[in-house]
């Protein structure tokens, strides 16, 4: 791990001013990774050999999908519909980044969406946990 980037498995995440991020310290690969905005809007955590997210046939709660794509991955969000006296929600994802070879790395994570307006308005258009997805890369990518 560097200052400017954090190995996660096959991903590295760049550091960005402003986020929170609280690693295994004792590794140079982490097996853990938790992304926190001080203000919390938003929390995202990844667990090395976390499972992939699936809906439970049995739900109290419904769910929406929300599919990004771009030219190098595909970041796919499962939501659970907010409850009305809850300030925060639980959304499951998983980011399929493609290899040099076409091939797919998944990376499954959570994150803890405060409901307060800051966390679906970001800089750029988009939320700041969305812009932290599209900023990873593959290890092997990253080492050319």
């Amino acid at each position: 791990m560097t200052d400017k980037s954090i190995r996660f498995g096959n991903f590295v995440f760049p550091v960005e001013k402003g986020l929170e991020y609280l690693v295994n310290e004792h590794l140079a690969e982490t097996d853990f990774l938790c992304i926190n905005e001080p203000k919390e809007s938003f929390s995202m955590t990844f667990e090395k050999d976390s499972p992939l997210f699936s809906v439970p046939e049995k739900s109290e709660r419904d769910y929406f999908l929300l599919e990004l794509r771009r030219r190098d991955r595909v970041i796919k969000f499962y939501c659970p519909e907010k409850h009305g006296h809850l300030s925060s929600v639980v959304w499951y994802f998983c980011a399929a980044l493609y290899g040099e070879n076409g091939e797919v790395h998944a990376l499954p994570g959570q994150v803890r969406v405060g409901f307060d307006g800051d966390s679906l308005r970001g800089t750029k258009g988009k939320p700041k946990f969305i812009e932290v997805l599209e900023g990873i890369r593959l290890a092997e990518a990253a080492s050319v």
